[in-house]
């Protein structure tokens, strides 16, 4: 929350979504959205529905990162 007040325009999130309902996962995921043209935002998740958002995705098995969109 911070960070979109403060206006930074780097946003990182590690698991922004966890322990919580699908609803406010959803709620989650259109503030990011809304967000993703006025800032670089890194997310880090392990949920498919969270990755949906992105416009790009790497993924990193056994410390070697790949692209995967």
């Amino acid at each position: 929350a911070r960070a979109f007040l403060k206006g930074s325009e780097l946003i990182l999130l590690d698991e922004p979504t966890s322990n919580v309902d699908s609803i406010n996962e959803g709620m989650i995921l259109k503030s990011l959205a809304e967000q993703k043209s006025k800032k670089s935002i890194i997310l880090v998740s392990h949920r498919e529905s969270t990755m949906a958002i992105a416009d790009r995705i790497y993924k990193v098995n056994a410390g070697v990162m790949s692209e995967v969109k």
